[in-house]
C-alpha cells in the first residue's frame, strides 16, 4: 500500500532535524604521482548546454564494527590521491575553447576535499521521516560545496568531496561531479575505484581501468542530423541562466514505489511486458502534469538514455564520460491527464523504440554541432532519469554496505524542477524493495502531487472509507 505518511511534508521533516556539523576548510587533493599535462576533447554530449551542471551523490555508512579506530577521512583522502593517477582528467579544469566549446585542461590542480564532524548518530538519523532517504537533514552542511544549476562550470574543481564523521563511528560521504566530466555511470565507476583503494591500500590499479574515448563521439563532417530532435526546440521565451536561489526555492520530496506499487501500475498497462521505468515514469508524468500544468499547455517528457551499451560504435569498457541522449515526447497536457495511464506509457515506449538504432546518437552529435550547442527546451518539460540499477549503496569502503547510496537530492539539471532521478531503494520500515523518485516542486504543490501519484497507483484508494481510529 502506498504510504500516506510519505505524502505531505518530507522536505519539512528533513529540515526540522538539526544537529551541529563542524566543517574544516577545503584542501586540494592532487594525483599521487605525475600525470600527463595535456588538453582533452569533450564530445558534444559532454559539453552541451543541458549538461553544464553538476551531479550530487551521498553514501551513509554505519559504524565499522571490525575496525572501529579506522578514520574514514584519512583513508578516503589517501585513496583519492591514488585513484586520480588513473582518472587524472578529473583533477583538471574545464576551459573555454573555440566556438563556445569546452575542453579539459589536465593541469593536475586537484579536486576539492573537506573533512567534517557531525554530532549525530545513524540511529538518530533513522528516526527522521521515512528513514535513510533524501531529502537529508542539514544537507547544506553535509556537502558545503554543493553546486546548484550551471554555476562554477569552468576554471573550478571538477569534483568536490566531503567526508563527515558521525558520533557513532559511521560517516557520510557526499560529493558532486561536474556533469561535463561524467554521467552517473561514470561517477559510479570512479567511486567504485576509490573504494577499491580503500579496501586494499596496497592496490596498484583499479579493477577496471578508465578510458577517455570521447574522440569516438565526434560529429560527422559535415554534420547530417537524420532524426528530429524536439528536445532541442527553441523555447518560446529566451531561456535565462537559473541561479542557485531559483533551485532552492523549490521543495524537495521523495516518493517510494514498492514492487507491489509498480505491479499495480503495470496491471493498468501491458502487465509484465511493461518495464518498471515506463510504468513509474508514466505515473510521474501524469501526476506532475495534473499538479502543475494548465490543460491547454504543451507537455514535454524527456527520458535520458544511456547509449554506452546499446549503440555502435561501441565505447571502451572503462569509458566514464557522458553517453546520454534525451529522446522527447510531446503531447497536449489535457491528453496526458485526460486519457488513461496507458496513453502516456505508450508515448514513452514508442519514443524509446524510436531511438534504438545506431544512427540516433550520431544524429544527436551532429544536431548539437549544427545548432551551436543549443540547450534542452524547458517549455513544459519534465525528465525522468533512471539511476535505479546503479547500486551505489553496495559500494564498500570497509564499513560494509551503505544505509543509503545514490543521488543526494532532486534539483539536478539546468532548470529547476525539470529532472527527477530514480534511485533503487529498500524501505527499512517495511523491508520492501523498490524505486525512489526524487522530486522538486513548489512547496504548495507537494501534497497535491503525492495525492495524484497515489491515485495513479490505486485509483479507488481515495474512495475507500478511512478508519476513525
Amino acid at each position: 500500500m502506498y504510504r500516506r505518511a510519505t505524502e505531505l511534508q518530507s522536505s519539512k521533516m528533513a529540515s526540522m532535524l538539526s544537529f551541529p556539523v563542524h566543517v574544516r576548510r577545503p584542501e586540494l587533493v592532487r594525483p599521487e604521482t605525475t600525470t600527463p599535462r595535456e588538453f582533452k576533447y569533450l564530445s558534444n554530449i559532454d559539453d552541451q548546454i543541458g549538461v553544464r551542471n553538476h551531479l550530487p551523490f551521498v553514501h551513509l555508512y554505519p559504524p565499522n564494527k571490525s575496525s572501529p579506530a579506522q578514520d574514514p577521512v584519512v583513508l578516503i583522502k589517501e585513496a583519492l590521491a591514488k585513484v586520480l593517477v588513473y582518472y587524472y582528467p578529473v583533477a583538471g579544469r574545464l576551459r573555454n575553447s573555440d566556438n563556445g566549446k569546452l575542453v579539459v585542461d589536465c593541469c593536475g590542480e586537484g579536486v576539492a576535499f573537506r573533512e567534517a564532524d557531525a554530532d549525530i548518530s545513524t540511529a538518530q538519523l533513522r528516526k527522521m521521516d521515512g528513514g535513510f532517504k533524501p531529502p537529508f537533514p542539514m544537507w547544506d552542511r553535509l556537502l558545503v560545496d554543493d553546486i546548484w544549476g550551471s554555476c562554477s562550470i569552468t576554471d573550478s574543481p571538477l569534483l568536490h568531496i566531503q567526508v563527515t564523521r558521525l558520533a557513532c563511528g559511521g560517516f557520510v560521504l557526499a560529493y558532486i561531479f561536474n556533469h561535463c566530466i561524467c554521467d552517473a555511470y561514470g561517477a559510479y565507476m570512479f567511486i567504485t575505484a576509490l573504494s577499491e583503494f580503500c579496501l586494499n591500500t596496497d592496490r596498484k590499479a583499479p579493477s577496471t581501468l578508465p578510458s577517455w574515448g570521447r574522440e569516438i563521439l565526434k560529429p560527422r563532417t559535415p554534420p547530417i542530423p537524420s532524426y528530429p530532435h524536439p528536445e532541442y526546440d527553441v523555447p518560446n521565451h529566451p531561456s535565462k541562466t537559473c541561479t542557485s536561489t531559483d533551485f532552492k526555492r523549490l521543495a524537495q520530496t521523495s516518493i517510494f514505489f514498492s514492487t507491489s506499487n509498480i505491479s499495480a501500475l503495470k496491471n493498468q498497462l501491458n502487465g509484465p511486458k511493461t518495464s518498471d521505468f515506463t510504468a513509474v515514469a508514466a505515473c510521474l508524468w501524469r501526476a506532475r502534469t495534473r499538479t502543475s500544468m494548465k490543460p491547454n499547455y504543451v507537455a514535454r517528457f524527456l527520458m535520458p538514455l544511456d547509449t554506452r551499451f546499446r549503440t555502435k560504435p561501441s565505447l571502451p569498457k572503462g569509458y566514464y564520460g557522458n553517453a546520454l541522449v534525451f529522446p522527447c515526447v510531446i503531447a497536449k497536457a489535457e491528453e496526458v491527464v485526460g486519457k488513461p495511464l496507458s496513453y502516456a506509457a505508450s508515448l514513452i515506449s514508442e519514443a524509446k523504440r524510436g531511438v534504438m538504432g545506431d544512427q540516433y546518437r550520431a544524429s544527436v552529435l551532429d544536431f548539437i554541432e549544427a545548432n551551436e550547442r543549443r540547450g534542452i527546451c524547458p517549455d513544459g518539460a519534465f525528465a525522468v532519469t533512471d539511476m535505479s540499477r546503479l547500486r551505489f549503496e553496495n559500494i564498500d569502503f570497509g564499513w560494509g554496505p551503505a544505509l543509503f547510496g545514490g543521488v543526494a537530492r532532486a534539483g539536478i539539471g539546468s532548470h529547476p524542477g525539470m529532472f527527477t532521478p530514480l534511485v533503487g531503494y529498500k524501505n527499512e520500515e517495511e523491508g520492501l524493495e523498490g524505486i525512489l523518485p526524487l522530486v522538486s516542486l513548489p512547496m504548495e504543490l507537494v501534497g497535491r502531487f503525492h495525492m495524484e501519484v497515489r491515485k495513479e497507483i490505486d485509483p479507488a484508494a481515495l474512495l475507500k472509507p478511512k478508519s476513525a481510529l
